[in-house]
């Protein structure tokens, strides 16, 4: 459950299916104490690509929803991967330990943080470093709408460059794929939100 894997999971099935899938992918961090967290990542699809992308990747790990739970929400399926326990316990699912950095940093608080340096030049080595106009132009049709969507949750947010909810106990940022593929979107090196608990 991280930059990589959302990715990866754009690349997994090539371009043709990536820009009919239109997919929306949110990955909420719940610090539930000064040790331990809960983590839930949920990507959306509709569910003709679900049926598709599962018949091309048969038994392989790029099948949809390998590691979750698949639930049916009208024409969209969603796939939901919850993952809990010590911040030192936590892999999100990736191999090469670059997933979110949860940490207590003293006084009841609790740092947690995405790194996002690399999202842009993953999604480009995954699709191509370069699009043609009418390419692009189809990209952005198919995912006008649809984001990535990070958000920590547990407690006062007390430090941030996140959005703030109106009563403070949550953060939130949005990553709209359109932006991203267009390589028009700037983002800072990393998102990170401090709970106090």
């Amino acid at each position: 459950m991280t930059m990589t894997t959302m990715t990866r999971l754009a690349g997994a099935s090539g371009l043709a299916l990536l820009l009919t899938a239109c997919m929306d992918v949110s990955m909420t961090v719940d610090v539930q104490s000064e040790t331990e967290a809960e983590a839930t990542m949920v990507t959306s699809m509709a569910a003709d690509m679900v049926e598709l992308m599962n018949a091309q990747a048969e038994g392989s790990e790029e099948e949809f929803c390998a590691d979750g739970e698949l639930i049916e929400n009208g024409d969209a399926i969603d796939c939901v991967v919850v993952e809990s326990g010590a911040f030192e316990d936590l892999d999100f699912g990736d191999e090469q330990g670059q997933g979110p950095l949860i940490e207590a940093i003293g006084g009841g608080q609790v740092r947690v943080t995405f790194p996002t340096g690399d999202l842009a030049a993953s999604l480009d080595e995954s699709m191509g470093e370069e699009q043609d106009p009418q390419m692009q132009a189809m990209i952005t049709s198919m995912f006008e709408g649809h984001a990535i969507t990070i958000a920590v949750t547990g407690g006062t947010i007390v430090d941030t460059n996140m959005e703030i909810s109106a009563d403070g106990m949550s953060a939130n940022y949005e990553i709209p794929f359109v932006d991203l593929f267009a390589a028009t979107l700037e983002m800072p090196e990393e998102i990170y939100a401090v709970v106090q608990k």
